[in-house]
C-alpha cells in the first residue's frame, strides 16, 4: 500500500507533511505524491495508558518506520509485540484519516 506524502516540485524533496513550505528549499510548490509503504522499524513504544480519545484501544504499539524512500513516518504496529526488533521489515497495511498501520512482512 502506498503512503501519501508531499513532494517539492522545485527541488524534489519528500516530506511526510502536512506543511506549507519545503524544509529543504522553502518553496511553496508542494504536491501530493505516493511512495512505497515498505520499510524497516527503527523505534517503537507500547501505549498502555492511552489518551481519552484512544483509551478503548490500549494497549497498542506506536512505531517509527524508515520507508524505502528514506522518510521517517510514525504509525501503529499491528501484530505480536514480542516480534518487534530493530530493522524488522514492515509494510503499510491500512490507512485511516492519514494515520497508517504497519505489519511485519516477509522479504
Amino acid at each position: 500500500m502506498p503512503i501519501k506524502v508531499l513532494r517539492c516540485e522545485a527541488c524534489g524533496a519528500l516530506d511526510p507533511g502536512p506543511r506549507d513550505l519545503c524544509v529543504a528549499c522553502q518553496s511553496d510548490k508542494l504536491v501530493p505524491a505516493d511512495v512505497p509503504g515498505k520499510g524497516t522499524l527503527v523505534s517503537w513504544t507500547t501505549i498502555r495508558r492511552a489518551p481519552t480519545r484512544f483509551r478503548g484501544q490500549a494497549p497498542y504499539v506506536v512505531a517509527v518506520v524508515k520507508l524505502v524512500s528514506g522518510l521517517l513516518i510514525t504509525g501503529r504496529f499491528q501484530g505480536a509485540e514480542e516480534r518487534l526488533h530493530l530493522d524488522l521489515p514492515v509494510a503499510a497495511v491500512s490507512e485511516v484519516d492519514n494515520a497508517y498501520t504497519f505489519a511485519e512482512y516477509k522479504t
